[in-house]
């Protein structure tokens, strides 16, 4: 078909608009990610969480004590995973992890004159289950709920111009053949138990890596409250060894979010 120059030039000024617009739509979400870092990360040091600082507690703290454990425990927690996202004494007796006996001391309090002995008691209960609420995260077969539709939504996305955990991960995480062992798993009718076991070490291997997880791609991908808490963990200085493997493992949670069962449900 003949086509004028006028035309050509019509269809290459359009075809330059469409291109400038949206990448002018791509920098405007970039800048808007990287302004909300920013922001929640100069916040974080406003409100940042001191676990190692001693916890004083007066009578009327102990008297309530169900509030006053509560607010301990969220406070000193790096993530509400640790306590299954809902209240904190809730988890500590369904997990065993308060007793029977302790809860019956615990109630005990509110009805009595209490003294310095309930004080140092309930003082003890309380760093007891903020160290057993500590979890490190990692994934169970029986956590990833739908293999195949994991692996193919990680390649589809790996090949999308704008940053996201998918591309991040083709590029920066996995080796060339870890990444083509998931489209050999994505290319599947279905996945067998051996082909999730495989996806399950994969993705715990990915979890244990430095450079899993990335602000830009993260952001780009969700703005909320569980993606700054994991951003403001990752800006620590002095991170441990447990947080650096959990804002991995809470990122990939993010990341693919439907196919995963809670984290809470995940191994430690």
């Amino acid at each position: 078909m003949f086509v004028t120059v006028e035309v050509e030039k019509y269809i290459l000024n359009v075809v330059e608009e469409r291109w400038y617009k949206e990448m002018r739509m791509k920098k405007l979400l970039s800048i808007f990610a990287m302004l909300t870092l920013v922001i929640f990360t100069g916040c974080s040091s406003l409100f940042s969480k001191n676990s190692n600082e001693e916890e004083k507690f007066t009578k009327e703290d102990v008297k309530a004590w169900n509030v006053t454990m509560e607010k301990s425990i969220e406070k000193n927690a790096s993530m509400p995973e640790w306590y299954g996202e809902e209240n904190p004494i809730f988890y500590l007796r369904k997990t065993g992890k308060m007793s029977e006996k302790e809860f019956n001391f615990l109630t005990s309090l509110e009805k009595k004159e209490i003294t310095n002995e309930d004080i140092e008691q309930f003082s003890d209960l309380v760093k007891k289950y903020n160290k057993k609420i500590s979890r490190k995260f990692f994934l169970k077969d029986e956590n990833i709920k739908d293999g195949k539709g994991l692996t193919e939504k990680m390649v589809s996305e790996s090949y999308q111009r704008m940053n996201n955990p998918s591309n991040h991960i083709f590029k920066e995480v996995a080796t060339e053949k870890e990444w083509k062992k998931i489209v050999e798993l994505s290319k599947k009718q279905d996945l067998s138990e051996d082909d999730i076991k495989d996806l399950r070490k994969l993705l715990n291997k990915f979890i244990k890596r430095e450079e899993f997880f990335d602000v830009k791609s993260w952001y780009n991908k969700e703005i909320s409250e569980r993606t700054n808490n994991i951003v403001n963990i990752y800006n620590k200085k002095d991170k441990t060894g447990v947080e650096e493997n959990n804002v991995n493992a809470k990122a990939l949670y993010i990341a693919y979010p439907e196919y995963f069962s809670k984290m809470d449900r995940w191994d430690n």
